[in-house]
C-alpha cells in the first residue's frame, strides 16, 4: 500500500507528449478520411433504397432512363415546324406510377409546349415548355426522361427550397433537352407529365 502511495505523478513534459500524440493522431486521421472519401452526395438510406427500388420497377417494366438536360432559356430554341400538342390524362398514369417507390413531385400543370415534329438521329431533340408551380417554396430540379419502344415520358420533378428561399414567379420557361444517339429511326409519341393534364405529341427520329 505504501509503494502504491510513493508512486511518482507523471512528468509535465511526458503528458506533452501524450497531448501531442493525440494532436497528430487527430489531425493525421481527417486528412485522410478528406484524401479517401468517395465524392459525391452522402448515403441517404431511405432516399437510396428509394431509387434503388424504382429504378428496378421501372426496369422490370420496360422502361430505360435517357440522359436529360434542363435548362431554362430566354428565348424559345429554332425549329423547324412545331409539332401539334394535345392533352392526354393527369399525373403519370397508373401504370408508371406504380413503379415508383416514391411518387416524385409533380408540376402543377404544363400551360404551352412547342417541339419539333422531326429530329436527326445522334442530334439533340429539344422541347420548350411553359408550365405552373404548385408552391413557390418549390422549384424544378430536374426532368426524368423514360422510354419504351416508341413512347418517351417526360416528367418535371420539382424539390423544395430552402426556408429563407422562393422561386420568384409561379410560372417559368423551361427547355428539356435529350440526345438522341440512343433513339432507333421511327415515329415517337412524347408525353410531358404534369398532376393536371399531361401535353402530348409525335415526332419522328430520321
Amino acid at each position: 500500500m505504501s509503494a502504491r502511495r510513493n508512486r511518482p505523478a507523471p512528468k509535465p513534459w511526458s503528458m506533452k507528449w501524450i497531448v501531442l500524440a493525440i494532436v497528430i493522431f487527430v489531425v493525421g486521421y481527417t486528412l485522410v478520411n478528406i484524401y479517401y472519401r468517395k465524392p459525391g452526395p452522402a448515403f441517404r438510406p431511405y432516399e437510396d433504397m428509394n431509387k434503388r427500388a424504382t429504378t428496378a420497377r421501372l426496369l422490370n417494366a420496360g422502361w430505360q432512363k435517357l440522359p436529360v438536360e434542363l435548362t431554362r432559356p430566354a428565348s424559345k430554341p429554332g425549329f423547324g415546324l412545331a409539332a401539334s400538342v394535345s392533352r392526354s390524362s393527369a399525373g403519370l398514369g397508373t401504370e408508371l406510377e406504380a413503379s415508383f417507390a416514391e411518387k416524385p413531385r409533380l408540376l402543377a400543370t404544363i400551360d404551352k409546349v412547342t417541339a419539333s415534329t422531326d429530329a436527326t438521329h445522334g442530334s439533340t431533340y429539344s422541347v420548350f415548355f411553359t408550365a405552373s408551380l404548385t408552391d413557390q417554396n418549390f422549384q424544378v430540379s430536374r426532368i426524368e426522361a423514360l422510354l419504351r419502344g416508341n413512347e418517351i415520358v417526360l416528367i418535371p420533378v420539382i424539390e423544395k427550397l430552402p426556408d429563407h428561399l422562393l422561386s420568384r414567379w409561379e410560372d417559368a420557361d423551361y427547355c428539356a433537352s435529350v440526345p438522341t444517339d440512343r433513339l432507333a429511326p421511327g415515329r415517337y409519341t412524347a408525353r410531358l407529365a404534369a398532376k393536371g393534364p399531361a401535353a402530348q405529341w409525335t415526332f419522328t427520329v430520321r
